[in-house]
């Protein structure tokens, strides 16, 4: 199969979007709550299509390249979180 870089970019933005609203959802509801849960198998869900579609298929060459794209999505840091003290 052919996939465009268009569509893996578009691919990857629907990744990270997927991840922060499960962000989101743990920070509301807690990380046991059924809609966080519900949130992070999803993220699992797209996470393996895209391996499946992406990585596993291609050269060795594509494959490191496909790698280095993927690793963007764990650079935007999250929100400082302030710990209140007694």
């Amino acid at each position: 199969m052919c996939y465009s870089s268009k569509n893996q970019s578009s691919f990857l933005a629907k990744i990270q979007q997927k991840r922060e609203e499960m962000f989101v959802l743990g920070e509301k509801y807690g990380l046991g709550a059924d809609e966080t849960i519900t949130c992070s198998r999803e993220l699992d869900q797209l996470l393996n299509d895209y391996y499946h579609i992406y990585q596993s298929t291609s050269s060795a060459k594509t494959t490191n390249q496909s790698r280095k794209q993927s690793f963007v999505i764990f650079s935007k840091p999250y929100p400082t979180r302030r710990v209140q003290t007694s």
